[in-house]
């Protein structure tokens, strides 16, 4: 790739786990339409539930990266150049882009520091290699997780014959300068189909969602006893903060009857096929803010569209 380009691209997001703001702001402003979800059930006294504000974000108000023959990228947040003050961040959310990356080309070695940074692989291969000695090729739902803490270099590459998408997700830590650490999981594809499965922890409680389980449960419920010891040791990936990472293959129709606890918020993206939020609609790349109750649980509902939902959901606490 032409070295004047790289040199830029690693310049914006370079050592750094908070995205870059550009000195004006040249994007014209998006559109984000706030949905308040009605009522979807009531108790059993009959009165009616706390409801989750959801603000839906299509994927036609999405910034697309510059063009350049190798990267076409999707930024939820703000990220390098691009600058929206309405789109600085979703709490401890900061940067969630939807990447392809053309065969033999990706993110040259560069640095970051004080960010929690996963990437979840949607198609082809991606290969991650970094400055603590870890090197791999994960395929299609599997993660790649690292903790820059006190500093760390990377590389994150398209080796493949094929374009390989994936989500680059970066969270901010509950403390700068911890020691950088890297993980990653291989999952298979019964894991997430029509279940909840998840993807990463944090230093918070787990959401009490029906069907959820982490990881370990999950290998030893799929494959039996030899799995089961195989995963004893291999414990749930944990970020340095309270967030927890879900994903879901489900199948048309498939609904999962949930509820968002006080004090928390999720962002969801709809990574394939369509996903409906409570009664707000995500289309394939959409994404919603959904915002809980500082007092009360509010109902959260999730249904696969007619193609079925592939999606991605982050829980954390709410934004103070």
């Amino acid at each position: 790739m032409p070295r004047r380009f790289m040199q830029a691209l690693i310049r914006d997001v370079a050592y750094s786990g908070i995205p870059s703001r550009a000195k004006r702001i040249t994007q014209r402003a998006s559109s984000l339409r706030c949905v308040r979800a009605s009522a979807a059930s009531t108790t059993s006294a009959g009165t009616i539930p706390p409801m989750a504000t959801i603000t839906r974000v299509p994927h036609s108000s999405l910034h697309v990266s510059k063009p350049t023959w190798w990267l076409e990228s999707r930024f939820h947040f703000c990220f390098a150049d691009y600058w929206d003050p309405r789109r600085e961040r979703f709490g401890v959310l900061r940067v969630l882009n939807d990447d392809l990356v053309q065969p033999r080309a990706g993110f040259g070695t560069h640095p970051h520091r004080d960010a929690e940074i996963f990437s979840y692989v949607v198609d082809g291969q991606l290969s991650h290699s970094d400055s603590l000695g870890n090197r791999e090729s994960l395929p299609r739902g599997c993660l790649q997780y690292m903790s820059a803490g006190s500093g760390v270099s990377h590389s994150e590459m398209n080796e493949g014959a094929h374009v390989c998408r994936f989500l680059q997700v970066w969270i901010s830590p509950d403390r700068r300068g911890h020691k950088p650490q890297y993980g990653s999981r291989r999952f298979e594809p019964a894991q997430r189909h029509n279940r909840l499965l998840q993807l990463l922890g944090g230093t918070g409680p787990t959401p009490a969602w029906p069907g959820l389980m982490q990881e370990q449960q999950q290998r030893q419920g799929a494959a039996g006893a030899a799995a089961a010891a195989a995963a004893a040791g291999e414990e749930l990936v944990r970020l340095h903060q309270d967030a927890n990472v879900v994903v879901s293959e489900s199948d048309p129709g498939v609904t999962f009857d949930l509820s968002l606890a006080a004090g928390r918020q999720a962002y969801i993206t709809c990574i394939e096929g369509s996903l409906q939020v409570n009664e707000v609609p995500l289309d394939t790349r959409d994404g919603c803010r959904v915002v809980g109750r500082a007092e009360g649980t509010c109902p959260l509902q999730l249904t696969a569209g007619p193609q079925g939902a592939h999606f991605l959901a982050i829980e954390m606490a709410l934004e103070k």
